[in-house]
């Protein structure tokens, strides 16, 4: 099972080779134009420019501006010498600018540098809470095949408020996506107790309405200051030797059911509010179940998927995209969705993207 993620997050940004000789060849025009020029006219005052186009070559380097900046400060004193009734006052003006230029440009530089570096401690410490928050999953539990990707929006990000797991139990294969209300720390937090809750609760309730309850009881002991924190939901089971899933859906958009080339919204009979808001409803959540044979996939997904635009507004429609629905496996299922909604959307998302995807297997001989 493996996860994808914003492959822009993984990537340093190197400047290209004409960027790198740019300051160095500046210096070099800057040079001949002086010694072209009559000697009354100078071009050394521009000598400040090379040091702060050497402050924007990638990755940050500290030697870079006190390198140029050296060379332009020598480059300008030979400049000055050279030049006609040269004003001493005017040359040391001149060469007072360039050091300070080189100075800030390498301050700026190693700001940079930590800046980079405490960035890479976050995405190291974001890695190993994904690991524990969202692991990888089995690939083959006992009546199912799944299949995950997850793909966070912001590029200094790997992990959001989106949530799956897929676990084996005595009641059947289980299985959860949810999209938590929010961003930033305090979704991942109410993301984690979620899961917690689900990957205990789904061992020990066979009702999956009691599962759901526990994981709302879990968001409303939290502290005040979530108090409208929710969590948008779909659960489903698969027991063993049965023909059928069950699902409960939480507020969450609707799973689709692949049945021989046909694409079926599963939407519940009747809707239930997010975990964390069900006390606006009834003290039970409806479970309604769905023909799932051999052969049949669902596909669940967050909103990350249906709210992706295109330049004209144009929202991605899942549904209605056949192009997935021609995979027999969940893998290349949610390679090709992902595929599909860069094309659509492009690089940058709004939101983030969880997808998970089960085929019903053949059940096991005895």
């Amino acid at each position: 099972m493996s996860s994808q993620f914003s492959a822009d997050s993984a990537r340093s940004a190197h400047s290209g080779p004409v960027m790198r000789v740019l300051p160095y060849a500046l210096i070099v025009v800057i040079i001949a134009a002086d010694l072209a020029s009559p000697r009354s006219v100078g071009f050394s005052p521009t000598l400040s420019v090379p040091p702060a186009l050497a402050a924007l070559i990638a990755p940050p380097r500290q030697i870079r501006p006190l390198l140029v900046g050296g060379i332009c400060v020598v480059t300008a004193t030979l400049l000055g010498l050279l030049a006609e009734n040269v004003i001493a006052v005017e040359l040391a003006a001149e060469l007072l600018a360039t050091a300070m230029v080189t100075l800030v440009s390498w301050v700026a530089v190693r700001s940079a540098q930590l800046q980079q570096r405490t960035l890479t401690t976050v995405r190291t410490v974001a890695e190993a809470a994904q690991q524990v928050l969202l692991r990888a999953l089995p690939s083959d539990l006992v009546s199912v095949r799944s299949a995950v990707r997850y793909v966070a929006a912001a590029a200094e990000a790997r992990i959001g408020g989106d949530l799956y797991e897929v676990m084996t139990t005595k009641f059947g294969d289980r299985l959860i996506i949810g999209d938590v209300r929010g961003k930033g720390l305090p979704a991942v937090e109410a993301a984690a107790d979620v899961l917690g809750v689900f990957r205990e609760a789904a061992h020990q309730e066979g009702d999956l309405s009691a599962i759901a309850l526990r994981m709302h009881a879990s968001l409303g002991r939290r502290t005040a200051a979530d108090a409208e924190e929710f969590v948008t939901a779909v659960l489903v089971s698969v027991p063993p030797g049965s023909a059928q899933a069950e699902i409960v859906n939480c507020g969450h958009p609707a799973p689709l059911l692949l049945h021989h080339g046909v694409v079926t919204p599963l939407d519940p009979p009747e809707p239930s509010p997010p975990l964390g808001l069900l006390n606006l409803s009834a003290d039970s959540v409806p479970v309604y179940k769905v023909d799932f044979e051999p052969g049949d996939h669902i596909l669940l997904y967050t909103d990350g998927i249906t709210e992706a635009r295109d330049e004209e507004g144009a929202f991605y429609r899942l549904e209605q995209d056949k192009g997935w629905t021609v995979y027999q496996n969940p893998d290349p299922m949610l390679d090709h969705v992902l595929r599909a909604v860069r094309a659509h959307a492009g690089p940058r998302l709004s939101d983030d993207i969880a997808l998970l995807a089960v085929k019903r297997l053949p059940d096991p001989e005895l």
